[in-house]
């Protein structure tokens, strides 16, 4: 009996102050955390065996952390973004480009066709946690911005990056600019999706 508590305790603690909500269409789980102050962990940990790589089923029920606190409006942001009718925008596309690779196995991000020089902005607020040229993995000139929450996205084959590590960045902010730069075949940009490290279709955010 005695080594039954632990386990026992475990579920009473992750089950506790929770509240149940209905995925509806847009839903993502960093949204959702967002929303209800909480991280993508948490929910997890709420949620078990939620797996944080897979979509959102809309009607699929989850528990969240209580109280539930109304949204807050979101700001105005700059830059180009998806728009869906009915569906939360949650973050800006980075670039103003034609798709020319989308999300795979092989290619675990999206390849954005642009002219050299043209902006590439922040999709949500961050840190900026790399900014460099990257020869050894082919990035080139690559920066890398840390959202909270574990999400961070990374920005790649720029001819210039404007951001330096630890800088605070906001939703829409110029942080480097279209080029070719590591292993590349024309100008675009290789944007990268990651939630607790591991890549995600970016589109998920949107």
């Amino acid at each position: 009996m005695r080594s039954t508590l632990p386990f026992l305790l475990a579920v009473l603690l992750s089950s506790a102050g929770a509240a149940s909500i209905t995925v509806k269409p847009g839903d993502t789980l960093y949204g959702l955390a967002r929303q209800h102050r909480t991280t993508i962990d948490r929910l997890v940990a709420l949620n078990a065996p939620l797996n944080p790589q897979r979509a959102l089923q809309v009607g699929q029920r989850l528990k969240v952390p209580d109280p539930m606190p109304a949204a807050a409006p979101r700001p105005a942001t700059t830059g180009p973004s998806v728009q869906r009718t009915g569906i939360r925008v949650t973050a800006v596309l980075p670039v103003q480009g034609r798709l020319t690779s989308p999300y795979s196995a092989q290619h675990p991000g999206l390849d954005l066709a642009a002219p050299t020089g043209t902006p590439v902005r922040a999709a949500r607020a961050g840190t900026v946690t790399e900014s460099r040229f990257d020869g050894r993995t082919g990035w080139g000139w690559t920066i890398v911005v840390d959202h909270g929450d574990g999400l961070t996205t990374r920005y790649s084959h720029n001819s210039a990056v404007l951001a330096q590590v630890g800088q605070a960045v906001t939703t829409g902010q110029v942080i480097a600019r279209v080029g070719s730069t590591g292993n590349s075949t024309g100008p675009h940009l290789d944007y990268r999706v990651m939630v607790a490290g591991q890549t995600i279709n970016p589109m998920r955010l949107y």
